[in-house]
């Protein structure tokens, strides 16, 4: 079971400049471990990026969460990183929405999961292939 971020589009945001997204992919469970952190890009309302960023291949775990952030390392007096989303996909291609997130089923085009995530007093909507 590949999971795959396709896309994903800024609709609100509350600080002013870009907002610098990245995610990171962790195991389950109460031994959660890092597998992966990959920056995603920078954000204004309105844009949409399509990374094609392949974000778990299926292996090893019977399910992995991938957790979205709005870096702030560089933004002085903003404290630590702001949490925006999270979703737990199974190795049967099942997916849990987290904190702050909705799962919106497919998208139009039928061929991508879509999640809202609304964390931080931020909205951004992602687009996930799951599939073989």
């Amino acid at each position: 079971m590949k999971v795959i971020l396709q896309g994903m589009r800024c609709l609100k945001k509350t600080e002013s400049g870009e907002d610098e997204i990245y995610c990171v992919v962790t195991t389950g469970g109460a031994n959660a471990r890092e597998l992966a952190r990959f920056d995603i890009g920078n954000f204004e309302v309105g844009r949409t990026l399509h990374p094609g960023k392949l974000l778990w291949d299926g292996t090893n775990w019977p399910a992995v969460t991938i957790t979205v952030m709005e870096s702030d390392e560089n933004q002085p007096g903003h404290g630590s990183d702001d949490f925006v989303g999270e979703v737990t996909v199974s190795a049967d291609g099942k997916c849990k929405p987290g904190r702050a997130t909705l799962d919106e089923g497919n998208d139009e085009s039928k061929r991508y999961r879509q999640f809202s995530m609304t964390g931080s007093a931020a909205h951004y909507v992602v687009h996930l292939e799951i599939g073989n």
